[in-house]
């Protein structure tokens, strides 16, 4: 894709630039959040060495994950032509192409194929099922917001052929889908580990959660009762201390 149909953006920290296409695709704080989420959960454990990114588009939450500090060396799968150039571009131009590896591929056949196995698995998947709501006619947002290239369900089963037991499955995901999301766990064999809600402020309700599943863990479900609930902002609009680690270094 021509410089001349992308834009340079500042992220996270000075030294930090993404990379965008103008009119396609363009993250948004979820992408934040789960790189905060992912380096959350995964500081200190010590005994993970391969990660892997579904959909990772142009790069962001692996890009922010390793100016976090995160250890392990990151797999990015893209999906998107389009998207899979902006990708290398921005992996090069932030100096990580030996701390991470673009691979184009669609993850389901990437999966079935069984290359290798990761210790952990992190994706912010498409959050519309195929059939609700409009769907773009813009690739780039079609793939990244609806389920047309597969669905948390299908990312959950997949993964499960290429993660070692015990592994880390880690996403963020609508509220409003939970119920969704932890059937689709289940029926895989995944148990809920970790989940924290996310909220603009105390006055509204969460519209947003990150979760970690093991696989193959027979401990018992994390009970929901126990769930952190993080404000982004304040209630004069600013950033929160949490929101403030989430955004920026």
């Amino acid at each position: 894709m021509p410089e001349t149909e992308l834009t340079l953006n500042k992220i996270y920290n000075k030294s930090t630039e993404l990379y965008q296409s103008k009119n396609g695709y363009r993250f948004n704080s979820d992408s934040m959040i789960l790189s905060w989420f992912v380096n959350r959960i995964c500081t200190g454990s010590g005994s993970e060495n391969s990660a892997l990114e579904i959909g990772s588009g142009s790069g962001i939450v692996s890009i922010v994950l390793k100016r976090r500090g995160f250890l392990p060396k990151i797999d990015c799968i893209e999906i998107q032509e389009s998207m899979f150039r902006i990708l290398e571009k921005n992996i090069e131009h932030n100096s990580l192409n030996a701390e991470i590896t673009p691979v184009f591929a669609d993850f389901l056949s990437f999966a079935a194929e069984k290359r290798r196995k990761y210790d952990i698995i992190f994706v912010n998947p498409p959050y519309f099922a195929k059939e609700s709501g409009h769907l773009s006619a813009d690739s780039e947002k079609a793939l990244a917001k609806h389920e047309v290239a597969g669905s948390l369900a299908d990312f959950f089963a997949a993964s499960a052929n290429i993660l070692r037991k015990g592994g880390k499955f880690i996403v963020v995901f609508p509220a409003s889908r939970l119920q969704f999301a932890l059937f689709s766990a289940a029926q895989r064999g995944y148990t809920l580990k970790n989940i924290a809600f996310f909220r603009e402020n105390a006055s509204t309700k969460p519209a947003t959660f990150a979760a970690s599943f093991v696989l193959g863990s027979e401990t018992a479900l994390f009970p929901l009762s126990d769930a952190e609930i993080f404000d982004l902002r304040d209630m004069n609009g600013e950033y929160s201390a949490v929101g403030m680690e989430i955004m920026y270094e």
